[in-house]
C-alpha cells in the first residue's frame, strides 16, 4: 500500500495501538505508533533525510 511517496511494509497491533513500519521512495525505514483512545501519545521513529523531499511528510 502507497501513502505519498511511502510504502507500507507492516502494520501490527499492539495494547497501546497500531504501530505502522513504512518506507520512504528514497529507502529509509520509518515507524509510527497510532495509539489507541482518546489519551495516548503517537511515536514516531526513523527520521528523515533531509535531502528526500518524501521523508517526514
Amino acid at each position: 500500500m502507497n501513502t505519498n511517496a511511502n510504502t507500507i511494509v507492516s502494520l501490527h497491533t499492539t495494547s497501546e495501538g497500531v504501530v505502522v513500519w513504512s518506507r520512504c521512495s528514497c529507502g529509509r525505514l520509518q515507524m509510527v505508533l497510532v495509539p489507541s483512545g482518546f489519551d495516548g501519545k503517537g511515536l514516531a521513529a526513523g527520521g528523515h533525510d533531509i535531502q528526500c523531499p518524501h521523508c517526514g511528510s
